[in-house]
C-alpha cells in the first residue's frame, strides 16, 4: 500500500512508537532533569512496578535518575554518547535482578539536551551464571585444601616416630582436637596451614534463632547446676540434628542458640536444609516437654526466627578463637525469632520463596523496626504431603531428598 508523501512523518513516528511501547526490553523517557515521563509495557514486566509505584520507590529511597544526574559531571555527554551502568534491584514480589542500562540523551538542534533514553536489559541469569562460578571456585579450593591436608596427615601417620616425636604427635592431635570442636572443620584447617583464616563474604545464608526465653525464669524454679546440665542434654541433641543437615553452629549466649546453613561452605540447598532442621529440633522439644510435665518439670519455651541474605564469616578474637557471623540478615532473624509466637517456626518471605514448593506455611504478620526493613513473615507447619515421609510433616521422604541432593 502507498501512503500519500505529507503522511509519511506520521506513520513512522506512529510505527516507531508502536515499537518502543512493545519492545521486550523496558524503555523509559525522562526529562532533563531526569525525571520519568513514559515508560512502555516492557518497563513492568522488568521491574514488577507500575510507572507510578516506581516513581514513589525511588522517591522514598533516594536513588532514582534524579540522584545518578546529580553525580554525573557537567560536561560528560559532551564527550561520551551515552552512560552505561549496571545495579541490582528487587521486584515487587522480591525477586533479585540485575539490570544493564543505557542513558542516552536526546539534543535539539542547538546541541542542547532536552530529554533522555534510558533502555534497561535484564541480564540476571549471565550474573548469577558468574556468581556460582565463584562459588564452584571457592568450594573447589576449600576442598582441594582439605585433601591436602588429609594427604599430609596420612604420610605423617606413615612415617616411623621417635619417641619424643610421637609424644609431640600426641599433644598435636590433642590440639587439633580441641581445635576442631571449637572451630568449623574446613576453618580449622586454613588456621592450622596458613596460621590465619580469612574472613569471607557469603551472598546467601540462612541463619537459625532459635531462643530458649523462660531460661532465666527456669533458674528461680530449678537449681542451676541442674538447669545447665539438662539445657546441655537438649542442645547436644538440636547439635546433632544440625550436623544432619549440614548446619553449623555458630554460638550459644545465655538461651540463645544461633545456627547457620551454607557457611563454611557454600550451597544452594541451606534454607531447606534449616527449616527441616528446625521441624526436627521443634518435634524434639515437644516431646522433651511431654516428659517434663509428666515429671513436674516446667518446659522450655522456644522461639525460632529465620532469615536469608548476606553475612561475612570469620574467626575474631586471639587468644580465644571463636568463628562468628556479622550483618543485617543476623539482626533480622533475631527480631523476627523476637517477635514470634512461641513454639512456632517464623520465616521471613525472602526464605519462603526459596522453600515455598516444598512446605506448608501460612502468613504470620510483618516485622517492621527502625533498623531493618519491613518484612513479610509466615509459619511453616509442616513438610508438603507430597515430599514428606510421616503423617506429622517433620521427615523428609526419599523423593524429597534425591531432589535436594540435585541442588
Amino acid at each position: 500500500m502507498n501512503y500519500p508523501l505529507n503522511n509519511k512523518n506520521s506513520i513512522d513516528s506512529e510505527l516507531l512508537a508502536s515499537i518502543a511501547l512493545n519492545a521486550h526490553n523496558s524503555i523509559l523517557l525522562l526529562d532533563a532533569n531526569g525525571n520519568i515521563h513514559w515508560a512502555n509495557k516492557g518497563f513492568e514486566n522488568l521491574y514488577g512496578y507500575s510507572l507510578e509505584e516506581y516513581k514513589v520507590l525511588m522517591g522514598k529511597e533516594n536513588q532514582g535518575f534524579i540522584k545518578l544526574f546529580n553525580e554525573i559531571e557537567t560536561d560528560f555527554f559532551k564527550n561520551n554518547p551515552a552512560l552505561t551502568f549496571s545495579r541490582e534491584f528487587f521486584t515487587k514480589s522480591g525477586e533479585r535482578k540485575w539490570i544493564h542500562s543505557t542513558l542516552t540523551p536526546v539534543k535539539n538542534t542547538k546541541g542542547e539536551i532536552i530529554r533522555f533514553i534510558v533502555i534497561d536489559t535484564d541480564f540476571t541469569k549471565q550474573k548469577e551464571m558468574e556468581e556460582e562460578l565463584v562459588q564452584r571456585q571457592e568450594n573447589s579450593q576449600t576442598l582441594s585444601e582439605h585433601l591436602e591436608s588429609v594427604k599430609d596427615y596420612a604420610e605423617d601417620q606413615m612415617s616411623e616416630l621417635s619417641d619424643q616425636k610421637k609424644a609431640l604427635e600426641v599433644a598435636k592431635e590433642k590440639s587439633e582436637e580441641v581445635l576442631n570442636k571449637v572451630l568449623p572443620y574446613e576453618i580449622a584447617i586454613q588456621l592450622k596451614k596458613k596460621g590465619y583464616a580469612t574472613p569471607r563474604s557469603y551472598k546467601k545464608v540462612t541463619l537459625l534463632q532459635l531462643n530458649v526465653r523462660n531460661f532465666l525464669s527456669l533458674t528461680e524454679k530449678i537449681p542451676i547446676e541442674m538447669l545447665v546440665e539438662q539445657l546441655h542434654e537438649v542442645l547436644v541433641l538440636i547439635d546433632d540434628i544440625l550436623e544432619q543437615h549440614y548446619v553449623e553452629k555458630i554460638k550459644t549466649v545465655g538461651g540463645v542458640y544461633l545456627g547457620a546453613g551454607g557457611v563454611p561452605l557454600r550451597n544452594r540447598s541451606n534454607p531447606i536444609d534449616v527449616v527441616l532442621a528446625s521441624l526436627k529440633i521443634k518435634n524434639t522439644f515437644e516431646q522433651i516437654n511431654l516428659d517434663r510435665k509428666m515429671s513436674n518439670l516446667p518446659v522450655f519455651e522456644i522461639g525460632f526466627g529465620i532469615h536469608s541474605g548476606k553475612v561475612i564469616a570469620g574467626v575474631v578474637g586471639k587468644n580465644k578463637l571463636s568463628y562468628d557471623i556479622w550483618g543485617d540478615t543476623v539482626n533480622a532473624s533475631a527480631a523476627i525469632e523476637r517477635q514470634a509466637d512461641s513454639e512456632k517456626i517464623i520465616i521471613s518471605r525472602i526464605t519462603l520463596n526459596e522453600i515455598g514448593e516444598y512446605f506448608i506455611s501460612k502468613p504470620a504478620g510483618s516485622l517492621n523496626t527502625n533498623n531493618i526493613e519491613d518484612l513479610e513473615l509466615f509459619e511453616v507447619e509442616r513438610i508438603h504431603p507430597n515430599y514428606s515421609e510421616d503423617e506429622d510433616g517433620i521427615l523428609p521422604s526419599s523423593i524429597f531428598l534425591k531432589l535436594l541432593s540435585k541442588l
